[in-house]
């Protein structure tokens, strides 16, 4: 009956599929319900990445409280499982009987075989025993297993293979791994990713693509995208792409999509014959605003903006070339931070400044 009914939505659709309408808007929870170690200081959800796995959508919840300094971790991390077209939101915390065994969390990714992995950071120091790589099983909405970071490692960004969890350092331009047997990490020296720096360097995102690992180092003035074996790490090929990128994506021709936050630009990277290759495809609006994510649905490409509150829909096969045709706006202080497309015309952001998933509401760019 599912089945036939879905036929008949595409069938309505001209053979495209359609995701049924996201609601406008869906409020996360308050940091009073997410645990906060001292009641009467809680945090924010502080929403950021987004994955799906068994029909939900899954989003990680840092839960940070803002102070002079800066952000500090008010409780454990959590993430908040949702159906895009309901507001009912299922919380899952990550911080164990303690809350302590998470704080943080970034990045969320689904593996082949139907789990969630969530790298969490802690507090940066690369020393506190609440770093970790956490596997969820989203059918049981409870983590199954956890992963320890060495001292010195800052979880940053993650791509799971058969055999290995890869992971980006947040610190410094390296990259290493854990067993999925195990959960161990690899006790051997981590892979260097380098990209040159005048004031910052450090591992942007790790992603599986086509199956091999792809690193992304990014920094203040330069961005290198490196190919790496799955199984052992070793760097198959690297090249430049932009200053300061912040995250990859996978097209279904095989090409390798970077936003790059520094000059407004998004580059697709070629794998061919060992070697890989760059090009600037297009270039943003000067009112686009820090670049944040990059995510495809066949040739239609979706970018967030988190300085410009704003998300784009750019058509890659536009007469000319590719070209945004189609901007939202998400009001100022929203902060889009992650954008996840239902299909190639609907998609929903994480905004971690107003602590909300929000529907994008697209107007057609001139």
């Amino acid at each position: 009956m599912k089945r036939t009914a879905l036929l008949l939505l595409v069938a309505a659709c001209g053979g495209k599929y359609q995701a049924p309408p996201p609601v406008a808007s869906i409020a996360l929870p308050d940091g009073s319900q997410l645990k906060p170690y001292d009641p009467a200081n809680p945090g924010k959800a502080r929403p950021q990445g987004m994955a799906q796995a068994a029909g939900r959508v899954y989003v990680t919840l840092s839960n940070q409280r803002d102070t002079d300094t800066g952000p500090v971790n008010a409780g454990p991390g959590f993430l908040a499982a949702f159906n895009p077209s309901s507001e009912n939101v299922t919380l899952i915390d990550l911080g164990g009987a303690d809350g302590l065994q998470c704080q943080n969390p970034g990045f969320v990714r689904a593996s082949a075989d139907g789990y969630l992995y969530s790298p969490c950071s802690g507090n940066f120091s690369g020393t506190d025993g609440t770093r970790a790589i956490v596997e969820v099983d989203p059918l049981a909405n409870a983590v199954r297993r956890r992963a320890a970071i060495p001292n010195g490692r800052v979880p940053n960004g993650v791509a799971v293979t058969p055999t290995r969890i890869w992971t980006g350092d947040a610190l410094k331009t390296s990259v290493f791994s854990i067993d999925r047997a195990t959960l161990a990490a690899d006790p051997t020296l981590p892979v260097t990713v380098d990209c040159p720096k005048t004031v910052f360097n450090y591992v942007a995102d790790v992603m599986t693509i086509g199956g091999d690992v792809y690193a992304l180092c990014a920094s203040d003035i330069s961005g290198e995208l490196y190919q790496l074996d799955p199984d052992t790490g070793v760097v198959k090929a690297h090249v430049t792409v932009g200053p300061n990128p912040t995250e990859l994506a996978g097209l279904d021709d095989g090409r390798i999509l970077v936003v790059n936050a520094n000059n407004n630009t998004l580059t697709a990277v070629t794998a061919s014959g060992g070697a890989l290759s760059a090009n600037k495809i297009l270039t943003f609006s000067s009112q686009t605003a820090a670049l944040q994510d990059v995510r495809a649905f066949g040739r239609t490409v979706f970018t967030v903006a988190s300085g410009s509150n704003t998300a784009q829909r750019i058509d890659l096969d536009a007469q000319g070339g590719p070209k945004v045709v189609a901007e939202a706006n998400f009001g100022d202080g929203a902060g889009p931070y992650n954008i996840l497309p239902l299909d190639d015309t609907q998609a929903i952001v994480s905004n971690r400044g107003t602590n909300t998933i929000a529907a994008a509401n697209w107007v057609t760019v001139k």
